[in-house]
């Protein structure tokens, strides 16, 4: 028998190593979102627990001007679609739209459990509660109260309670989140009656009409960190891709798509190295790129990738780096699942669960480190950052409290 009988060509070998890494489960579920959305949980994490450690420096807008809330309304609303499709297949519209006012109505409960705990837990003398009933801007020192400072009356106390008006900012997502369920049933709608365009259209025309004219349709407080006729176009766009994701996944494989693919990687490429060009004061200079002038990137940065008004260049940097993630994920599985999947997937497949959990795990750090980002006590620090995912990781994976908490 010859040697190019018994010996795979080079090739050939490298053919068999990609395959080997490629993303081949057939499961129904999909590990490569679990994996994203554990990274945007951690991401989530690291930000709210605010001490500087390494964690800081590959999830504080380093690998784009994007932030793990983006990925965790995106990936949301892309679950939301893409299993409410399978689910419309054997139930009505109906039933699926009352689980998903039900799942609001839970995590509406949940919040109020949050607001009203915390508030309890500040009046006990032994725990210190500011982290999680203030907001600090930890450049200038300034901080603002989420929870009144002075005595109400009953009344006022059910309105901004019943009303989302206070809480810790830690979870202020949760309030934009409950907003976008009530409204998901015609979202659904939209989308069996093959109305997908219309629905992305007008779901832009919001989100321009809000970058023109800001305007707060409720009066809960997380419209001033995630204003919901800005937010929902994202997640319109995750609604839409999970509905259509095998259609999705069928038109990248042909050379339009192809295409369409690699200009998103090079957009995320780009902006990647946009984002390493950033003016962040508490990163240590010598991780960051000076090519772009500090004036040229403030003003590009809040022109085009504000933050909390969720800037059109944010948006596009959202899509692209969660094509390019997801694209890595499909050919460098098997390296990246040994590598990190054990930890980030257990926590992806309960994010809401975790998300919830993790206010009450940075309350608990709070009173053992303090919250300050100007003090690079990097290996205290980075031990704070693994202890506070280590102990949300524990509790994912063994459901602790599950029963009760929403998933």
């Amino acid at each position: 028998m010859s040697i190019s009988q018994t010996a795979p060509s080079p090739a050939k070998e490298r053919l068999l190593k990609s395959a080997a890494w490629r993303y081949s489960l057939a499961d129904k579920r999909d590990l490569r979102i679990d994996f994203m959305r554990g990274i945007a949980l951690v991401m989530m994490v690291v930000a709210h627990t605010e001490v500087m450690s390494v964690f800081n420096i590959f999830t504080w807008e380093r690998f784009g001007l994007t932030t793990g809330a983006e990925g965790f309304v995106i990936l949301s609303g892309f679950m939301l679609g893409m299993l409410n499709r399978q689910r419309l297949q054997k139930a009505y519209l109906l039933t699926v739209s009352w689980g998903l006012w039900q799942r609001a109505w839970k995590i509406y409960q949940v919040n109020i459990i949050i607001i009203l705990s915390i508030y309890l837990l500040s009046h006990l003398p032994f725990i210190n509660t500011f982290e999680v009933t203030h907001f600090t801007d930890r450049y200038s020192g300034t901080a603002w109260a989420l929870f009144p400072t002075t005595p109400q009356i009953k009344e006022t106390w059910f309105n901004i309670v019943l009303y989302l008006q206070i809480g810790p900012h830690q979870t202020q997502i949760l309030g934009l989140y409950i907003c976008l369920l009530l409204v998901s049933p015609l979202f659904l709608w939209l989308l069996i009656k093959r109305k997908a365009a219309w629905l992305l259209a007008g779901s832009l025309a919001v989100y321009c009409l809000w970058q023109r004219l800001p305007v707060r349709v409720t009066v809960s407080e997380f419209e001033f960190a995630f204003p919901l006729l800005a937010w929902q176009f994202i997640y319109v766009i995750g609604m839409t891709c999970g509905w259509y994701k095998a259609e999705l996944l069928s038109l990248a494989r042909t050379p339009p798509g192809k295409i369409t693919v690699g200009v998103l990687v090079v957009i995320a490429l780009a902006l990647a190295f946009v984002a390493q060009n950033h003016t962040n004061p508490f990163m240590p200079p010598a991780l960051l790129m000076h090519v772009i002038s500090p004036a040229d990137f403030n003003a590009f940065y809040h022109t085009w990738a504000a933050k909390n008004g969720l800037g059109p260049v944010r948006v596009l940097n959202d899509i692209s780096l969660m094509v390019a993630v997801y694209l890595l994920l499909t050919y460098c599985w098997t390296p990246l699942w040994r590598a990190a999947g054990w930890f980030f997937i257990p926590l992806g497949q309960h994010s809401l669960y975790t998300f919830i959990l993790h206010v009450y795990v940075v309350l608990a750090v709070s009173q053992v480190v303090t919250f300050d980002l100007w003090r690079e006590a990097w290996f205290t620090n980075t031990l704070v950052h693994a202890v506070a995912l280590g102990v949300l990781w524990l509790m994912a994976k063994y459901d602790v409290g599950a029963r009760w908490i929403p998933n």
